[in-house]
């Protein structure tokens, strides 16, 4: 006989001599069940209670909120969320940090229950940022282990088992046992899942000595269904059905309903492979039961598995085909679930990562901001300082002028010195007249060409556009059409002809009122096309700026040449040009 067979056999005989010891103890099971959620039911009426009697909007009525929905979060999820967001909205208007780090702590747990992993990590994450903010390394460790057991659900085991190790670090150096003792039991699970039952085996054994010592039921209830599952795994009948048990009797004392429907189903597993078909049959549809009330979807498809397997082994196919469909079309949802959970994770740590972009080049800017205004005060600093010196130096000449004027021949020397003062002056405001206007020139020719590239960049935008528009996702068809709309806006050029308008003015002073003079009949497009001709710019370039094609260019040179009366021998820019120096002339 295999050992296999002999653990089977064992398993069974066990089973049958403790046949009329399981009834009794399912029956006080159940019974220990109505009476902790009784228990528990009560605690949250009087917390309704006092919440009624509190009439005051504050963080005392915060707090009592945040409490009521952390209590709900094993008993009814939504309930939880409720309540959470209630204090949300509560320490909100009160900027009550604390409240604010617990309430999204308790709507991301609520969340995480559901299976909603990407709201759950959204309020657990604003969680950590507040918690971390008011530097509270408890709330901080608390909603580390839980945005690992997000991951775990989303089976991004290696983050889940990133925060784990960080959570293990914060508990110890706060000196939470307990904490760390659940968190073991997390990693535990992940270890199961990924066939490592040595590893797991220490973690769960130390998590529940640990729990032990400090008496925490929920978690050694806990601990003994993970080491069931492992043991079962390990065809270890015996053990897994002493841990099961163990799980089912701890569980029930604090309303443990997503356990107790787990440990049912094991348990019919557990009798199932005993060979007690019949009373396998009565567990399993009990766990498939509580599965369908409380929307627990894994193990509803967990016990058609094992119902399956279990009409095979009482050769009844016709039934073991019907829970075979069952749990076929139940997976297919499921699997088609996490794919959807899956892409939305992905679809928020890559907005979480454009924010933290975001955040990185505000912060940047931030400094740059900084670090000009610095520049900028000691500029003028140090002008006021030139400016105090010249001052000063000033005053000392005016005084020294004074005593010279006493003099006549000096007077006389001053006067001759003045003149030709005055004379090199008059040369000095010639040739600074003559830079500034270069000057002018040359900033109006860097914006035209400034002007040109942009339009050049914008139009390959587009251009670039069009090509991947060819695309069939709608996302991109959204996302191309909201480019072409700023492209569109952008290629808008008023408002940069309106600082080209300042600027060429400047470098040619009365060119257009000219023009207009000269000729009343021009449109505000044809002073445009004036002004880049004066500049002596080709049909590409004028197209660029204008934002049209070079054809249309022609087009209104060929209208602009009637209007100003020129034949086809006459340049219009020899024209413009003889237009402003007879104005400089005049």
């Amino acid at each position: 006989m295999s050992l296999f067979n002999v653990s089977l056999y064992q398993a069974k005989r066990c089973v049958c001599l403790r046949k009329s010891a399981i009834c009794i103890f399912f029956e006080a099971l159940f019974f220990l069940s109505f009476t902790q959620l009784l228990a528990n039911t009560q605690k949250i009426d009087s917390l309704l209670h006092q919440l009624n009697l509190h009439k005051e909007d504050d963080s005392i009525k915060a707090d009592l909120l945040n409490t009521i929905g952390f209590e709900y979060w094993i008993v009814d999820a939504n309930e939880s969320i409720n309540f959470g967001k209630e204090a949300l909205r509560l320490s909100e208007t009160l900027s009550y940090a604390n409240g604010l780090a617990k309430a999204n702590r308790i709507i991301g747990v609520a969340y995480w229950a559901q299976g909603n992993q990407n709201k759950a990590l959204e309020y657990l994450n604003t969680s950590h940022k507040v918690y971390k903010k008011i530097q509270d390394k408890t709330g901080l460790a608390n909603t580390r282990l839980n945005i690992g057991m997000v991951y775990a659900d989303l089976r991004e085991y290696e983050k889940a088992l990133h925060n784990y190790e960080q959570a293990i670090n914060e508990f110890a150096a706060l000196g939470l046992k307990g904490r760390i003792a659940t968190t073991f039991t997390k990693i535990g699970t992940i270890l199961i899942e990924q066939h490592k039952d040595t590893e797991a085996l220490q973690y769960l054994t130390n998590a529940l000595q640990m729990h032990i010592a400090n008496d925490f039921t929920y978690g050694i209830a806990e601990a003994h269904n993970r080491l069931g599952i492992l043991y079962l795994h390990k065809n270890e009948i015996e053990q897994a059905y002493y841990h099961i048990k163990k799980s089912m009797v701890l569980g029930s004392k604090v309303s443990d309903i997503d356990g107790l429907t787990n440990n049912l189903i094991i348990y019919g597993k557990i009798l199932r492979l005993s060979n007690n078909l019949d009373e396998a049959a009565i567990e399993l549809n009990k766990g498939l039961e509580l599965a369908k009330e409380n929307n627990l979807k894994k193990y509803e498809l967990f016990a058609y598995e094992e119902l399956k397997e279990l009409k095979k082994q009482q050769y009844k196919p016709e039934e073991a085909f019907i829970f075979y469909d069952k749990y076929s079309t139940l997976k297919d949802s499921l699997f088609n679930s996490e794919k959807s959970k899956q892409i939305a994770y992905l679809e928020f740590e890559n907005e979480l990562e454009r924010k933290d972009k975001e955040l990185l080049a505000l912060k940047a800017q931030e400094k740059k901001d900084n670090l000009i205004k610095l520049i900028l005060i000691l500029g003028v600093t140090i002008i006021s300082i030139c400016g105090y010196v010249i001052y000063v130096i000033s005053r000392q000449r005016a005084r020294k002028s004074k005593q010279l004027s006493a003099k006549s021949q000096e007077l006389l020397e001053s006067a001759y010195a003045l003149s030709q003062k005055d004379l090199e002056n008059s040369e000095l405001k010639q040739q600074e007249l003559k830079r500034q206007l270069d000057f002018k020139n040359k900033e109006l020719s860097s914006y035209t060409l400034n002007f040109i590239k942009k339009n050049e960049v914008v139009q390959q935008l587009q251009s670039t556009i069009h090509g991947i528009k060819k695309s069939s996702s709608i996302e991109k068809d959204k996302l191309i059409t909201d480019l072409n709309k700023i492209i569109r806006k952008n290629l808008s050029i008023d408002r940069d002809w309106e600082d080209f308008s300042r600027f060429f003015e400047d470098a040619h002073q009365g060119f257009y009122s000219k023009l207009k003079s000269k000729h009343e009949d021009l449109g505000t497009n044809d002073l445009k096309i004036c002004s880049l001709i004066r500049l002596n710019l080709n049909i590409k370039e004028t197209a660029s700026i204008l934002g049209i094609s070079p054809e249309s260019v022609k087009t209104a040179r060929y209208r602009l040449r009637k209007k100003l009366g020129l034949d086809s021998r006459q340049e219009i820019l020899t024209y413009l040009v003889h237009l402003e120096q007879e104005k400089e002339s005049d």
